[in-house]
């Protein structure tokens, strides 16, 4: 038995759609997390918020769905998109869009098969508010930033790039990578897989590549008339408009 995991999906539709396809396949998962930022940058930011909750994916709320629900002072420089694409994208979402995205915690943690495990996009502060920055991960930051989940395994999001470390206590902390910003024909996801051994759970976690539509979503990007395009396409997505 396993549970998928991924994050920072941004609105790359034929990627998310690749994944769930691939883990729906697989016997083995009965589980898929999305650690936040369906949202933004890409075509498709509503159906990508539709398409997670059809399938039931359990997910935590990321830094640019705060955004779009969250117009205080607190959160108006929360992310790097320019304020014309995060309006752009406000308006594209619908009422269930933005129903979905309020019903989706900051973190949430689960007990799975003995190992005590937690989800959250990244850092927040007491009022629940994602912070938009980006520090080393050495271990002492780790347990700084996660220290107060107490749990055997960290999932988190927001840094695209994955990574994965191992502290002397033996808790794991897993960066899940952003699944949507590729910049080949390939996505990704985690898959976390526990097995009883002589008593004791031990867990395996391995990252799964998965073909995806390349071409249609580099299509829509070239159609869409999302603010700032041309800079979030070759920056996120390794696409060059010009060209």
């Amino acid at each position: 038995m396993a549970i998928a995991i991924f994050s920072d999906i941004h609105g790359n539709l034929e990627a998310l759609e690749a994944i769930i396809s691939h883990a729906r396949k697989k016997n083995h998962i009965k589980e898929m997390y999305f650690l936040g930022d369906a949202i933004t940058f890409g075509p498709d930011s509503s159906a990508c918020l539709k398409l997670l909750e059809k399938h039931k994916v359990i997910c935590v709320v990321g830094n640019h769905e705060q955004r779009v629900t969250r117009y205080d002072k607190a959160v108006k420089t929360m992310t790097y998109a320019t304020h014309a694409h995060m309006q752009f994208i406000f308006s594209q979402l619908d009422r269930e869009d933005l129903r979905f995205i309020k019903s989706m915690p900051v973190e949430h943690k689960i007990n799975y098969k003995g190992i005590n495990i937690f989800f959250t996009h990244y850092v927040h502060d007491k009022d629940g508010v994602i912070q938009d920055k980006y520090e080393e991960f050495t271990d002492s930051r780790l347990l700084k930033m996660f220290g107060h989940a107490n749990c055997d395994v960290v999932f988190f999001g927001h840094v695209h790039t994955r990574y994965l470390t191992i502290n002397e206590q033996g808790k794991s902390y897993l960066c899940a990578g952003a699944s949507g910003c590729v910049k080949g024909d390939k996505t990704f996801y985690t898959v976390f897989d526990v097995q009883q051994e002589y008593g004791s759970p031990n867990y395996n976690i391995d990252r799964v590549n998965v073909p995806f539509n390349r071409r249609k979503f580099d299509e829509k990007m070239r159609n869409t008339p999302l603010p700032d395009k041309e800079n979030y396409a070759i920056h996120t997505f390794g696409l060059d408009l010009k060209c």
